[in-house]
């Protein structure tokens, strides 16, 4: 079976423009249903219906990953684990969702300026890999194998002003992987013949989309929700279940 833990990330002192001196870092859990995420897609569209994003443009560049991590070993797979520069589209899709308008950087500077009052970008900041358990219990040559594995990614999405590039919010989000494989070996004799092998199943999620799509958009309704106190006030309350109850006492501080 296939199993989510969530990880918190830490309020941070970044000595930010609010008041209190800090930007709030996000703690949030994701569900356990991957995908689809229709509390969030719901809270990008309650945003929209509040207009607070009505008339605003958004500048998105390219998602910088500094994981430094590489993937040769996949089935299919070469090269980095997580997309380069392209997971800046989901940025772009959840701001269209909530009801602003973006300027899309990622193939070069618009040849025309464009007035915005917003940057909105994001970096995968690590990426870590372990196998918590392995099990191989066999009685008289036979028995069951289980083996279970995690990969843990964190993103960050920041929230700029476009003048001045002062920093105004900032979602911290940690997402786990999960990998699951369970089987059954044997490594008997039988009338003098020799049986070996093992024959094993395997569940694993997919970390180059499940582990990106939602908690990108996550991220940023999370940061207009900072922002912009009105928008929490009104749709608050259909993502407070997917954050740390110290990061919705933060936010409900701050309006």
């Amino acid at each position: 079976m296939l199993s989510l833990l969530a990880g918190c990330a830490s309020d941070t002192d970044f000595g930010g423009p609010d008041e209190k001196g800090f930007i709030p870092v996000t703690k949030a859990a994701l569900p356990s249903a991957v995908t689809p995420y229709p509390r969030i897609e719901e809270t990008l569209q309650c945003i929209r219906q509040s207009g607070v994003l009505h008339g605003l443009t958004f500048v998105v560049g390219p998602f910088a990953d500094s994981t430094g991590k590489i993937n040769a070993v996949a089935p299919g797979s070469t090269g980095n684990f997580v997309p380069q520069g392209g997971s800046a589209s989901y940025v772009t899709d959840a701001i269209a969702k909530a009801g602003g308008r973006v300027v899309s950087t990622y193939f070069g500077p618009p040849s025309k300026a464009v007035p915005a009052q917003y940057a909105l970008n994001g970096i995968f900041n690590s990426l870590d890999f372990g196998s918590p358990m392995q099990a191989d219990v066999r009685i008289a040559g036979i028995g069951p194998t289980l083996a279970k594995g995690w990969a843990q990614l964190s993103l960050t999405i920041q929230l700029d002003e476009v003048a001045t590039r002062v920093n105004r919010q900032m979602s911290m989000i940690q997402r786990p992987v999960r990998y699951t494989q369970a089987g059954v070996g044997v490594g008997r004799d039988f009338s003098g013949t020799l049986l070996t092998g093992n024959v094993a199943f395997q569940n694993q999620e997919r970390l180059q989309l499940e582990a990106l799509n939602g908690p990108i958009a996550l991220g940023v309704a999370d940061v207009i929700m900072k922002e912009f106190p009105e928008a929490y006030d009104r749709c608050g309350a259909i993502v407070d279940d997917l954050l740390g109850p110290q990061e919705v006492a933060a936010t409900m501080e701050m309006k």
